[in-house]
């Protein structure tokens, strides 16, 4: 495939969930796993969970052994990655999605306490991970988007967290991304204060909006839709929305990182993903 970025335990986020005791179910196409059931009711149950737990499941292990065999083999070649839900998301996947939504308004002292539990998620499982031999981490952050949120509460809940998680790791790694889905194109303002070197983004960002509100502050991903174009297009479809999308980011000037727009489903035909990655490598200016 001939990536700048390959990433170790893509798809395995929940594993630290089911390190504290959370319920998953793997699936059998591909490795995506759902949290069956919420592991809290109330703000003060984290209190009564074992963070230990992550470094003694043995799903995470393994993870970081195929971590130690890919810097080995190809750290040289290719940027080692590692994933992991941020506090916001994190929150929501221990309570339920709606209800801690809910008590990121009804009770934001009680919500705060949560996501203080799991910065520590997110930043343990990374170091982990780095030690391990990657060398950028990414926050996922989807229950930050602009489709579940105001950009007024992401400025207030989601932001700090955020930044948290990147002090904690700050001088250990390459680059920090930022992963957000949906319409995010109300919080790019914020961005830059974030402590990411990128965001990655969806295709419902406004690649232009991105390049006036970023350009020189930090770099900018992703936008090929990873469905309609990368699962479902032709080689020859994605070639030319890669060359429009490198046009509209104004590439010439920098910033700007061929990706898909979040993770790829498991039926993506490989030619796509090459088609891609020789596009964006073979574009000059």
């Amino acid at each position: 495939m001939q990536s700048d970025l390959v990433w170790t335990a893509a798809g395995c986020n929940n594993l630290v969930l089911r390190a504290i005791g959370a319920k998953t179910t793997f699936s059998k196409v591909g490795v995506a796993a759902s949290v069956d059931e919420p592991l809290i009711e109330a703000a003060e149950d984290v209190d009564r969970l074992d963070i230990g737990g992550i470094e003694r499941d043995p799903g995470i292990a393994s993870m970081l052994e195929v971590t130690r065999i890919l810097k080995e083999r190809i750290g040289e070649q290719s940027l080692i990655g590692i994933s992991q839900w941020g506090p916001m998301t994190l929150g929501g996947l221990l309570m339920g999605t709606e209800d801690f939504m809910v008590l990121t308004l009804r009770d934001k002292a009680a919500a705060e306490h949560i996501m203080q539990f799991t910065e520590k998620l997110t930043t343990k499982y990374w170091k982990l991970f780095v030690e391990a031999g990657a060398e950028l981490v990414s926050q996922a952050e989807p229950s930050a988007s602009g489709d579940m949120i105001s950009h007024r509460q992401f400025e207030k809940m989601a932001l700090p967290h955020i930044q948290a998680c990147y002090r904690e790791i700050d001088g250990l790694v390459k680059a920090k991304m930022l992963h957000i889905c949906g319409n995010i194109n109300r919080i790019l303002p914020y961005l830059p204060q974030s402590g990411a070197d990128v965001i990655s983004f969806d295709y419902k960002v406004d690649l232009k909006l991105a390049r006036e509100t970023l350009g020189g502050k930090m770099a900018f991903a992703g936008k090929l839709d990873p469905v309609s174009v990368m699962q479902l297009g032709t080689p020859e479809t994605v070639r030319q929305l890669t060359k429009e999308y490198i046009e509209e980011a104004d590439s010439a000037q920098g910033g700007y990182i061929v990706m898909p727009g979040c993770d790829l489903a498991p039926a993506t035909p490989p030619e796509n993903v090459q088609a891609m990655i020789s596009t964006a490598k073979s574009t000059t200016f």
